[in-house]
């Protein structure tokens, strides 16, 4: 268990080049990094199926759930200009279930099914529609994007009366909009719509304008 008990170690001391410390001091979403970090809890959990609990251990994992779950909230507070670069916008919640699961597992004694969560999580590719929101500060800005042959997305303003636009078949001439930028996939496609409204749109661009 030394290997992944490092792991852990590492991500609750902060240490470099682990998951939390690239999230908390270089603001970016190591998604490999919480993969490590996800399979060395996984094995904690095995390897101590019917002991007791560590106060140590048990420390060291709630510490670390508590402050992946910290930053990324932070990321959807109306007032943290804070941008988190590769942020998993779109397949966030494959991430938090995992985490959650891993952690309850840890600390009621089972091992968490991958198959109940379905799929792959760490290459999961984009869909063919994303549909994106900004609801911060009084705002209730949509966008849609739709995905190329190569894989990235042309971004839309939605201008039409049904913003939510819920229906993932929705074509281009359906979004009544115009283009406002290209992403070369669904992640930078979530985080460049965020950039942009801040950029564009009061009280964000006001307060942006003064700083600069």
């Amino acid at each position: 268990m030394n290997q992944h008990l490092q792991v852990l170690m590492d991500n609750f001391h902060g240490a470099e080049n682990s998951f939390l410390y690239r999230l908390s001091e270089e603001a970016f979403f190591d998604a490999d990094l919480f993969g490590e970090y996800y399979q060395s809890l996984k094995e904690i959990v095995r390897q101590t199926l019917g002991q007791p609990l560590d106060r140590e251990l048990a420390r060291a994992v709630s510490f670390t759930q508590a402050k992946i779950l910290e930053h990324l909230l932070w990321e959807y507070a109306d007032d943290d200009a804070f941008q988190i670069g590769n942020f998993p916008f779109g397949r966030l919640h494959a991430f938090i279930e995992r985490l959650n699961a891993a952690v309850d597992g840890y600390f009621q004694g089972y091992l968490v099914d991958e198959q109940s969560f379905g799929g792959e999580w760490l290459t999961e590719p984009g869909p063919s529609v994303i549909h994106l929101d900004f609801l911060k500060q009084g705002l209730d800005i949509h966008a849609v994007g739709f995905k190329n042959k190569d894989g990235a997305y042309e971004v839309f303003l939605d201008e039409g009366e049904d913003k939510a636009l819920a229906d993932s078949r929705v074509s281009r001439k359906e979004a009544r909009g115009r283009f406002i930028f290209p992403a070369p996939d669904a992640s930078a496609a979530f985080r460049i719509f965020h950039e942009w409204v801040m950029k564009n749109y009061a009280p964000y661009s006001s307060a942006m304008g003064r700083r600069t």
